[in-house]
């Protein structure tokens, strides 16, 4: 009798909607399952769960295929519990989150029928074999796809854990989800672990993170970022990602007192190993327009720096750049909040690639240190526009010389019409 009562009250409209309530209350949005029912003495079964008009953390949620067990001593504490919910497919849109109105209403009055019978829903675990997390970063939709999403509670709180699946941004390139894991305990978000990976076959090239964040009024911010051997080129703009080559390792730290990058400040570090710049245009052209040999790939010897940002500006300092018997570069960049560029830069060119104008060692390249000679680049303009005065400078050589700037048109020509 009792089974055939459950059965009945499980599959009624009142159930499904008690379900509906809490299922919505707890998720901060508006759903619905359109279909509940029992499967044997203690499962359950729904074919899908649609969510929409989200006010806080979560905008819609779709999950497709859901079943799970009750649990019968969940009954003495007043509540309908789900143990091992399983859900096939699911996807989650998030959002960026203020405070509001519905989020300060406290609890809601407990009905009369709780003294007698369960009204809350209660989850144990849930597994999600592929989930979607996703959100809008400059407008596209980003996010975590086709993860293996596991929930479990904690105390009051709840755990993320998710293995596999792809992550993709406008700002990133496609990147392997390896590992990660949330704990959200109010009024913060802690990330013990998230794990990225650029290459299958090569573990060790991964991308770590790990931080909390605030989720109330305190919005501030503390990530710690380590990079092992990532490849550069997939990070590199389109225009360069066939022409430089190497794998990138380095430590970031960043704090923010807000979630938008003005309230920002972070310092860190990057090494390329193995860097090769291949087929670069404007090297192309110095060597058809001089003379100059062809150094062929440009392997690079040394290739680090050091970063820092503050309220949106960022400088890129102590900056080492070499390639054996070619060039040699230090300085520091700075792009300010507003975009404006500034910075001076210590570039030394070897004999081979100075020979082409005898002056310039007398009047620009004037500082020797080793087999370089050094002069000063001074930059402005503007990220987008970067401006330097070297190249005046070395055209107000050429002008002194006729037979120089002769030789440089007939180069040139040669380098329009692709003449060797």
């Amino acid at each position: 009798v009792l089974n055939e009562n459950v059965t009945t009250w499980t599959g009624s409209g009142d159930f499904r909607d008690m379900l509906n309530r809490e299922t919505s209350k707890g998720l901060k949005l508006r759903g619905q399952y359109p279909s509940f029912f029992r499967v044997g003495l203690l499962g359950m079964h729904a074919d899908s769960f649609d969510g929409a008009n989200g006010y806080k953390t979560i905008v819609s949620l779709h999950a497709n295929d859901i079943s799970g067990t009750f649990n019968p001593l969940g009954i003495a504490l007043r509540r309908w519990e789900l143990d091992d919910l399983h859900i096939k497919s699911g996807s989650v849109m998030l959002q960026k989150t203020e405070a509001t109105p519905e989020a300060n209403k406290g609890p809601s009055p407990i009905p009369w029928c709780a003294l007698f019978w369960p009204y809350r829903v209660h989850l144990a675990d849930v597994k999600v074999d592929d989930a979607n997390i996703l959100w809008q970063l400059r407008g596209k939709e980003s996010g975590i796809y086709d993860t293996f999403l596991e929930i479990t509670p904690n105390g009051r709180d709840f755990e993320y854990d998710a293995h596999g699946g792809a992550f993709k941004t406008p700002i990133t390139p496609h990147l392997e989800v390896r590992h990660a894991h949330v704990l959200i305990r109010k009024p913060r978000l802690y990330c013990s672990e998230f794990l990225l990976g650029d290459d299958a076959a090569h573990p060790e090239q991964q991308l770590r993170v790990e931080g909390d964040a605030g989720l109330q009024e305190d919005r501030s911010i503390k990530l710690k970022v380590d990079a092992n051997s990532l490849n550069v080129s997939p990070w590199m703009p389109e225009k360069l990602g066939a022409h430089v080559i190497g794998h990138a390792s380095g430590h970031f730290e960043y704090a923010s007192s807000g979630t938008g990058l003005e309230t920002s400040a972070g310092h860190g570090n990057i090494t390329i190993a193995n860097g090769i710049l291949r087929g670069l245009a404007p090297v192309r052209h110095y060597i058809a327009i001089t003379g100059s040999p062809d150094p062929g790939d440009l392997a690079l010897k040394v290739c680090q720096a050091d970063v820092r940002w503050q309220e949106g500006a960022m400088t890129v300092e102590n900056m080492k750049m070499e390639c054996k018997g070619v060039f040699r570069l230090e300085g520091a960049i700075t792009i300010a909040k507003d975009q404006t560029l500034s910075g001076n830069i210590e570039l030394g060119l070897t004999d081979a690639y100075l020979a082409w104008l005898p002056t310039a060692r007398q009047t620009i390249f004037t500082r020797d240190e080793g087999p370089y000679h050094f002069t000063t680049i001074h930059l402005s303009g503007t990220a987008q526009k970067p401006e330097q005065d070297l190249s005046g400078r070395m055209a107000k050589e050429v002008e002194k010389s006729p037979l120089i700037a002769l030789k440089l048109f007939f180069n040139q020509a040669g380098e329009w019409f692709n003449v060797e």
